[in-house]
């Protein structure tokens, strides 16, 4: 235990992309009302003064010396908004502060509590934007373009201390807020302009500025959508027929491997946590889209997400060579479903969590038994295999790669109402590359590391000490070792380190 948290506490102290793994936002908001009270630590004269400008140098300053590299900053005072009674606000700032360089490198980023800490705030008033945000809008609401019933500000009115000047931006995006204050306009509007507000919408979910959870979350997208439907689903229909072409011909090109990970274990032990966390983890550093399917019938709703999720899948989920196509690494095909046939389709990550192992799992697969195919043709597909079980009620993780085995292993199949048959398997876990006794956030690093080696071209930050050459090398035991040590650890010797599927 005292080794655990050794590995835990190191690799805690090497990692720059926050307590999740999230990796720190490139713009963020913060927003407070001009009393002192509210700016612990700062110089009352200043926040009386409301001066913008010298408000603004010393947040820069602030946020810099805590390690952020500041690229942007623009601040506005709202002197003149109005509650719903009519009665006015407190006078307040907003400011968008940008940081960092671009693309995905964490270099010169903070995360938003680290901001609060070096602005003096110990309550949660820097924010991140949501998933898909940009600092565009961000900066619109600095004037509330996007809102005609607030008072509109004028340009001049925001203080742009680094970054592009405001006015500027205001021009370059003058005429898509303009849009957005009409979808936002509360009077009524007649069915001509309905239709022309779809035209709108549609233009964005082509443009990837909007996806279905962002229209249905705001009441005026969701008016327009309603009167628009058929259209609209039409531009998510053909977007996500565009982008997933766009992911075959990366596959075939060689630009990106499939990550294909197989969590076993037994009902509550852990398995299902370990998958999700997987695909949540992506979804939040990547902004990938996360396909659940069903137990059965599983691809029938797929629409190209990165992420291909199936927990708990009957073995009839789909045929056998449709299930090869999907889990096939370098392999991009379609894909069969009940109503309609998807086409050529390549997820980047394929979880499976499931209590029986991929042998046995296999063997029962539709179409499996017309075919002389071996059971190898899905066993090593597999990027890693990844058992739980719980020890002393907590998750451990034991994950690995398959590899060609010095000689075939035996297994046999219960099959109901028959005799057990026999299989022979040809592959089977690294014992020399896999790692036992894993914490949940030890093997979900593990494997989001195997995603980026996988994915080179999305230029996923790892965190230091998360790849399995790391975890060994600090220290992390592997099937191997354990096998050769006379007299294991405890915790080992309670954990499975032979998962059924390969015991022979």
């Amino acid at each position: 235990m005292a080794e655990d948290t050794k590995r835990s506490d190191a690799a805690a102290a090497a990692k720059q992309s926050g307590p999740s793994g999230r990796k720190p936002p490139a713009y963020v908001t913060f927003t407070n009302q001009l009393k002192p009270e509210f700016w612990p630590g700062w110089d009352t004269g200043l926040i009386l003064s409301g001066d913008l400008q010298a408000i603004g140098a010393e947040a820069i300053r602030r946020c810099e010396a805590a390690g952020s590299e500041v690229t942007g900053f623009w601040i506005v005072k709202h002197d003149r908004d109005t509650l719903a009674d009519g009665a006015r606000k407190d006078d307040h700032i907003h400011a968008v502060l940008q940081q960092g360089g671009p693309g995905q490198h964490v270099a010169g980023k903070l995360q938003c509590v680290e901001l609060d800490q070096a602005l003096g705030w110990s309550k949660s008033i820097v924010r991140a934007p949501g998933r898909g945000g940009r600092i565009e809008n961000a900066l619109s609401y600095l004037i509330h373009a996007k809102d005609p019933d607030k008072f509109q500000y004028a340009v001049s009115d925001v203080a742009t201390l680094r970054g592009l000047d405001s006015a500027e931006v205001e021009k370059a995006n003058r005429r898509a807020w303009a849009r957005r204050a009409v979808m936002a306009r509360q009077v009524a509007i007649p069915a001509k302009e309905w239709a022309e507000l779809g035209d709108i919408v549609v233009q964005r979910v082509l443009d990837d500025e909007l996806d279905e959870l962002e229209i249905l979350a705001d009441k005026t997208l969701t008016d327009i959508y309603t009167r628009n439907q058929a259209k609209v689903d039409l531009a998510f229909s053909v977007r996500n027929r565009r982008d997933m072409l766009a992911e075959v011909r990366k596959l075939r090109a060689g630009e990106f491997q499939k990550t294909v990970v197989w969590f076993t274990g037994a009902s509550d032990q852990g398995k299902t946590w370990a998958a999700e966390s997987v695909a949540q983890e992506l979804a939040a550093r990547l902004g990938w889209s996360v396909f659940r399917a069903t137990a059965r019938n599983g691809p029938d709703d797929y629409a190209g997400q990165q992420v291909f999720l199936m927990n708990e899948p009957s073995t009839r989920v789909m045929e056998w060579a449709d299930l090869l196509t999907l889990l096939g690494p370098r392999e991009a095909g379609p894909i069969s479903a009940r109503y309609r046939n998807k086409g050529d389709a390549a997820p980047r990550v394929v979880l499976v969590a499931v209590s029986v192992d991929p042998v046995e799992f296999g063997f029962f697969v539709p179409g499996k038994r017309s075919t002389t195919d071996s059971l190898d043709q899905l066993v090593r597909r597999l990027s890693l295999l990844a058992h739980a079980e719980k020890v002393d009620g907590v998750p451990r993780y034991s994950v690995g790669p398959l590899a060609l085995l010095p000689a075939p292993e035996q297994r046999r199949i219960a099959v109901p109402n028959r005799p057990s048959e026999a299989v022979a398997v040809s592959y089977g876990l690294d014992d020399a590359a896999t790692l036992v006794d894993l914490t949940h956030d030890e093997v979900v690093g593990v494997v989001v590391a195997e995603v980026a080696e996988r994915s080179p071209d999305v230029q996923l930050v790892v965190a230091q000490g998360s790849t399995r050459a790391e975890l060994v090398a600090s220290g992390t035991p592997t099937r191997a070792a354990l096998a050769a040590a006379p007299e294991p650890a405890p915790t080992a010797a309670k954990f499975n380190l032979q998962p059924q599927t390969y015991s022979g």
